[in-house]
């Protein structure tokens, strides 16, 4: 009987490592002798198509540097769940037409839940979905869309914006929360979804991309969209100066519980007033970006419909959410020379160890008119003061429009809590805690109580520690603020009624 129970299980592991293929070797495809770079891009797609039809892996085992060209009609090169690179460097020249190198975008799918606007805007508010017989069994990832305008058209462009939200499913329930709840009588949710089953987390790893300085087209480094749990890792991108604009280096979109570690990226094909990003990011929620390096004329982020992001021991020059999101903390950042760019965030942002120089950290983005109240908190931050910028908040405008949502009808000004923010600055600059950079409406602002500064550093001694605002704003209730030295001594205390 023993002898029988050892054959089974030799077979049975015969059978595991004749499943568990080999990864697909580059060398063995000729990469390493093809006489030119457009035919080493085919080669190259042609591997990794293999790999995914053998359901296995391509190692770059034996690659140092691949020189491609991208061929006319080119597609993207198809990638699987476990992508590692081997510090390849790839240097691609591109005379053809823009286009993504790598590709990982499985569709969501419509989903049809048969249900009542109000039964759907209760499931999504509560996380519950078991009442749907798609969404009772199994792991999902679901993309709820609200088909109502959050915001009917952005002042200056010809469209508006629809918010979103990514939620995990997993036997019918969700641990996720949407940004703000659905249960108001003008959303309108519809679900698309993709059955996670037993995929495996996503990986992206040891790769450096160096665009050609004379390629006259785009090559973006990937395109991942609808990943319940990936990682993107020692990543490196450099390009050079050019006049294209609107890149798009890194494209993740509806993704979940996703982490960059160790991503650099030397400049993007974008100038200072025209937009090209090096992370383009729509609908992704728990993304964690870590040991960011990264530099470019216009910004290194353009994202929307974020949820719960933090940004910690990394050196860029933006971040932004344009238009709706959730709880945002930068941790031991370096930012320079810009500005944290948001509209229509809820919850906190927070910041905790940072450092700006020639920084604004928060600018509300007037265009979107959208002004919700949220929580600024700062804990031991380093800022340094120049004439140009020496504002904490950019408030945007408050102008009179007035927003369709019921949600964002209020105008409002954050809570300030900080406890440790030190100053170095020019002679007789001195910090402004709000700066309205366009008209402002007649109507009270609301939102704000507090607006708390504790053991400020650096303070001129010449004049008060900080200037409120550059404009009368009228505020729809009293507003406590308190400014301490280091010691805890009171420096300023008042009551406002107005900024």
């Amino acid at each position: 009987m023993k002898r029988h129970l050892l054959l089974i299980a030799s077979l049975l592991l015969a059978l595991q490592g004749a499943a568990q293929r080999a990864p697909v070797s580059l060398l063995d495809y000729g990469l390493a002798t093809a006489l030119t770079d457009t035919a080493r891009f085919n080669l190259l797609r042609k591997a990794h198509l293999d790999a995914l039809d053998a359901g296995t892996t391509v190692s770059y085992s034996g690659m140092d540097t691949l020189r491609l060209a991208i061929p006319a009609g080119a597609e993207p090169i198809p990638i699987g769940q476990h992508n590692d690179f081997g510090n390849t460097v790839f240097v691609v020249r591109n005379n053809s037409a823009d286009l993504f190198l790598f590709q990982l975008a499985p569709t969501m799918e419509p989903l049809s839940t048969k249900a009542q606007c109000a039964a759907l805007c209760t499931a999504v508010d509560s996380g519950d979905f078991r009442a749907f017989p798609t969404l009772a069994n199994g792991r999902w990832l679901l993309q709820v869309v609200d088909s109502t305008l959050w915001v009917g058209q952005r002042i200056g462009h010809r469209y508006g914006h629809y918010r979103e939200e990514l939620m995990r499913v997993d036997g019918g329930l969700s641990p996720d929360r949407p940004a703000m709840p659905y249960g108001s009588t003008t959303s309108q949710p519809y679900l698309l979804g993709r059955s996670i089953g037993a995929d495996s987390t996503f990986l992206f790893a040891n790769i450096t991309l160096l665009r050609d300085s004379l390629s006259t087209f785009k090559t973006f480094l990937l395109n991942l969209e609808s990943q319940y749990s990936a990682t993107l890792s020692r990543i490196t991108v450099v390009t050079p100066r050019s006049d294209m604009t609107d890149d798009r280096i890194l494209r993740l979109y509806h993704c979940a519980s996703l982490t960059l570690d160790s991503v650099t990226l030397l400049g993007s094909y974008s100038r200072t007033n025209h937009s090209g990003y090096g992370l383009l990011m729509d609908n992704c929620r728990n993304t964690r970006v870590l040991h960011l390096h990264a530099r470019s004329p216009w910004g290194i982020f353009g994202t929307n419909n974020m949820h719960n992001t933090l940004l910690a021991y990394s050196d860029f020059d933006r971040f932004d959410i344009h238009c709706y999101g959730r709880d945002v903390t930068f941790r031991h950042c370096l930012q320079t020379d810009s500005y944290n760019q948001f509209s229509s965030v809820f919850g906190t942002i927070a910041f905790d160890s940072c450092t700006f120089y020639n920084f604004t950290p928060v600018l509300i983005e007037s265009s979107y008119n959208a002004y919700p109240h949220f929580v600024l908190l700062m804990h031991d931050c380093h800022w340094h003061l120049t004439r140009q910028n020496h504002t904490l908040i950019n408030a945007g405008h408050h102008d009179t429009l007035t927003p369709s949502r019921p949600e964002l009808k209020a105008k409002c000004l954050p809570d300030i809590f900080i406890d440790g923010l030190s100053l170095s600055s020019p002679w007789l600059v001195r910090p402004r805690l709000i700066h309205y950079g366009g008209p402002v409406s007649p109507h009270p602002v609301g939102g704000i109580s507090n607006a708390v500064i504790l053991r400020l550093a650096g303070a001129s001694r010449l004049l008060p520690p900080i200037t409120l605002s550059d404009k009368r704003v009228a505020l729809s209730h009293p507003v406590n603020l308190l400014v301490t030295n280091p010691a805890g001594k009171p420096l300023m205390t008042k009551t406002l009624t107005s900024f």
